[in-house]
């Protein structure tokens, strides 16, 4: 096997946080699949349009703007359990 074959596959979910705010939407769940393979060496999944369940816009309950990387347990709007 080539170090190309050996390399690891990564997709979208791989990029999914733990404890994601189950309000956090992201664009790519509806338009492609999670298990789509990443091949730009992005950190976030999807294509960067989030928005919140709660509020229907890119910014939370919280007034603060929705992203993976800030919808996790201690942001006080956070629905789901608090690690």
């Amino acid at each position: 096997m080539t170090d190309s074959q050996n390399e690891k596959i990564t997709t979208h979910a791989d990029l999914m946080p733990k404890n994601l705010c189950p309000s956090m939407m992201l664009k790519h769940l509806l338009t492609h699949s999670l298990d789509e393979r990443v091949y730009d060496g992005r950190q976030w999944p999807g294509d960067g349009y989030y928005w919140c369940a709660k509020t229907c816009t890119c910014v939370g309950p919280d007034d603060e703007v929705v992203h993976p990387g800030s919808c996790l347990p201690g942001r006080v709007c956070h629905d789901g359990p608090q690690a």
